[in-house]
């Protein structure tokens, strides 16, 4: 791939003539039963949501043949980086597998939350899952959460979680404003959480819920105090959460 980019950069530099604008990789998850998969027993269903980290991680050892981390964004950019500035990044062929199960709901939520933070320009899901299945929540979600379309934002904001692994967190700002923060309960468990929004003066938070308790819509929650900056909530097993702060 380097010397692909290489040979482009110099052929541009020659005549002018820019051939390539997206430097556009597949990636199927090597882990046995992930990729293409329905197999939800409990070894999957972990190794299926601890396998996203190979698309940034750089502490993640792949759990496949590949044996070492792939950090496959961060690789592509620095491919880019190095060899032609100025290209684009795609992703068009993924999958992560279960889109009718909700563990691939939490994985494919946990990955588009991963391709906006890392900054890809355009990604294609292989296999777009069909009707009200899991999978199809996961974009609702980010695309749709009260279907009156009711979108997170376009501006990525910096969000860090204690551990990524357990619970992940995706945050932005909306166009009109609001604050959009995406929380991933990937455990089977629930879990309490503290939820800071550094310099945030709201008092309240809209919560829409996707989880394994109703599998056929996106609830709306009761709003979520925000008590000096703090939202303190308890997120259910297997869920996908989205606080919205207008």
């Amino acid at each position: 791939v380097a010397w692909y980019l290489g040979e482009l950069n110099k052929y541009q530099q020659r005549t002018g003539t820019r051939l390539l604008d997206y430097l556009d990789l597949h990636f199927y998850p090597q882990g046995a039963n992930v990729s293409l998969s329905n197999v939800v027993d409990p070894a999957t269903r972990a190794l299926r949501l601890r396998s996203t980290r190979a698309l940034w991680d750089a502490s993640y050892i792949d759990e496949s043949w590949i044996g070492e981390p792939v950090r496959l964004i961060p690789r592509m950019r620095d491919w880019v980086n190095q060899n032609y500035s100025g290209t684009k990044i795609a992703i068009t062929e993924y999958n992560w597998g279960a889109l009718d199960h909700i563990n691939g709901a939490l994985a494919q939520a946990d990955i588009l939350g991963i391709l906006g933070r890392e900054r890809v320009d355009l990604a294609l899901l292989w296999g777009m899952p069909e009707g009200n299945v899991p999978g199809t929540y996961a974009f609702r979600m980010y695309r749709n959460y009260d279907g009156l379309g009711g979108r997170f934002g376009q501006t990525s904001v910096s969000a860090t979680s204690q551990d990524q692994a357990k619970v992940a967190v995706y945050a932005a700002q909306r166009s009109d404003g609001a604050l959009t923060i995406i929380v991933i309960n990937k455990t089977e468990a629930a879990r309490q959480i503290e939820l800071n929004l550094r310099g945030s003066t709201k008092t309240s938070a809209e919560v829409y819920r996707y989880s394994a308790a109703t599998l056929t819509s996106i609830k709306k929650e009761a709003n979520a105090a925000i008590a000096a900056g703090l939202i303190k909530t308890s997120l259910p097993a297997s869920s996908i959460t989205l606080f919205v702060v207008k």
